[in-house]
């Protein structure tokens, strides 16, 4: 079954490019979707490089997610 993963960059312990890497890594079946207040093009374009299938500013924006859902097939 695929998962979905909502993703945050700023985290303690493990920063989310660690947890996006890894969750390639390990070959897991997942959607990472990263929502971040750290809209700098170097983080997305990192995050895009390492798999997640978007990049969602903080405050999100509802339409905007909605339709990266639907686009990947999330919701109906």
């Amino acid at each position: 079954m695929r998962q979905m993963v909502f993703l945050d960059l700023t985290m303690p312990e493990m920063d989310g490019y660690g947890v996006l890497e890894n969750v390639f890594n390990e070959g897991l079946n997942a959607v990472v979707i990263v929502i971040s207040g750290d809209i700098q093009p170097e983080a997305r374009d990192r995050v895009m490089k390492l798999g997640a299938v978007d990049f969602i500013k903080k405050p999100v924006n509802k339409d905007k997610l909605m339709t990266v859902l639907n686009d990947y097939g999330l919701i109906g």
